[in-house]
């Protein structure tokens, strides 16, 4: 029961893609050269950490067209128990640098996603559409639109005080802010 074994179905596209980033050493490694898994249950609270792949099976299914993984995880506290459904979140992809954001500053426009940025002069804002990535660690992965050195504007009071043209006074993140005028945080 501790450390518990997860067993999973990944599909024969899944495997080849995640078996060649493995070949290349692209995969992300833990400090002990693991490549990491999150296990999430069927309550869908959110994806534990700390876990990683054990080994695959050496045969795909040729009615499902998939493979069985085998994940270890520590299960000191007993949460994960035999029998139980799981999902497992496996990397997709090799190891890349992202733009991370904060939720609260993407806006929608009709199907369009933006966020609001500082123009040059750090003093209006300026209407920024962007293409969003997956979440991570409670930030959204920002794919296009932004650079690094981009000054983000995410309004107290929200989004719908601060326009794109409006000047605004901006604060650095965690700043008392002022209600006697238009205040805006920058991450």
């Amino acid at each position: 029961m501790d450390p518990i074994y997860v067993y999973a179905d990944v599909d024969e596209n899944s495997y080849l893609r995640l078996s060649e980033l493995l070949r290349q050493g692209k995969l992300a490694k833990d400090k002990n050269g693991k490549t990491p898994v999150q296990v999430q249950l069927g309550d869908g609270n959110d994806f534990r950490n700390g876990g990683y792949i054990e080994s695959f099976d050496n045969k795909v299914d040729p009615n499902t067209g998939s493979i069985v993984m085998r994940a270890l995880f520590p299960n000191s506290d007993g949460h994960i128990l035999p029998g139980l459904f799981a999902r497992l979140r496996l990397p997709a992809s090799a190891e890349y640098p992202a733009l991370l954001i904060s939720e609260e500053a993407i806006g929608t426009d009709q199907n369009q996603k933006y966020v609001l940025t500082l123009n040059s002069s750090n003093s209006v804002a300026e209407y920024r559409p962007v293409k969003l990535g997956p979440q991570h660690d409670g930030k959204r992965v920002i794919r296009e639109g932004l650079t690094p050195n981009d000054q983000i504007i995410v309004a107290s009071g929200g989004m719908a005080r601060v326009r794109p043209g409006m000047v605004v006074t901006p604060q650095p993140a965690g700043a008392p802010a002022n209600d006697a005028k238009q205040q805006a945080s920058t991450h």
